[in-house]
């Protein structure tokens, strides 16, 4: 899975400030959802409700409760109390919290707590929806859209900035395989989170990286690098097809190194 990133431009301020109150609705729903799910709710039963209750649609809905969850499953993980989470970044919230912040700088940070607080709208990819359902992308005389679902069969349409600096940049290939889906029908599931930074709108697109196909196979043996080894951090092991030893890195060859080398049995 890969992660690409872009900048949204919108036609006008009504259009953006749309967008935002959407980011604001489903951030709420997210930080609802989290709270029942700690309490023990079912994903399924707050997706109806969330929808009536943030005025989002049922796909949006249901994305807020997967990111939650996953949320929380995460904390989890890493030994963390999931009801300790602060929604808007703790180090941001602990700053805040000083009494001797005051002025610009006082500022600044609420207005980023703001932005990662209530600056947030996602939707998982759908191979069946051409590509994505809320938040798709579509070309429009040759240049490249997001299409934001706002609800009520309502759409606006954000400009897409993105340079390539690079020749091996992966947002190329992503654009190959957008071309390809649209011309062909080959479409491809890719989930896209809307941030907010320093007041510009940011999309970020998770995307399966297609893996080249595998040309170097066990049929000739399997090799082990370990490239943070003790002296020299670089050690190296093989064995044949069978499972037969082969050579370490710091062995001295045999006399007869060529046999063992054409020896598959």
């Amino acid at each position: 899975m890969i992660t690409l990133q872009c900048q949204l431009e919108f036609q006008n301020t009504q259009d953006k400030e749309a967008v935002l109150d959407l980011m604001r609705r489903f951030s709420s729903a997210m930080r609802y959802a989290y709270q029942r799910l700690l309490e023990g709710e079912k994903r399924k039963d707050l997706k109806k409700y969330l929808s009536k209750l943030f005025d989002i649609n049922t796909r949006y809905s249901d994305d807020s409760t997967f990111l939650t969850k996953s949320t929380i499953s995460s904390c989890k993980e890493r030994g963390q109390n999931p009801k300790k989470l602060i929604f808007g970044l703790r180090k941001l919230f602990e700053q805040l919290k000083k009494n001797h912040l005051t002025g610009k700088r006082r500022k600044e940070l609420k207005a980023k707590w703001k932005e990662s607080r209530h600056g947030n709208l996602y939707s998982r990819g759908d191979k069946s929806k051409q590509g994505n359902l809320n938040l798709r992308f579509e070309w429009i005389n040759d240049e490249l859209y997001l299409r934001i679902n706002t609800g009520n069969r309502q759409y606006i349409y954000a400009k897409v900035i993105r340079s390539v600096e690079r020749k091996n940049d992966k947002w190329i290939e992503f654009m190959f395989m957008l071309e390809n889906a649209y011309r062909y029908g080959e479409w491809f599931p890719y989930s896209v989170n809307l941030k907010i930074k320093n007041s510009n709108v940011y999309a970020f697109i998770s995307v399966e990286e297609k893996l080249p196909h595998i040309t170097i196979k066990k049929d000739n043996g399997i090799i082990g690098i370990d490239v943070n080894a003790y002296p020299f951090h670089l050690a190296l092991a093989f064995t044949l097809q069978k499972g037969k030893r082969g050579l370490g890195f710091k062995e001295k060859l045999p006399k007869n190194y060529k046999e063992l080398l054409n020896d598959s049995d």
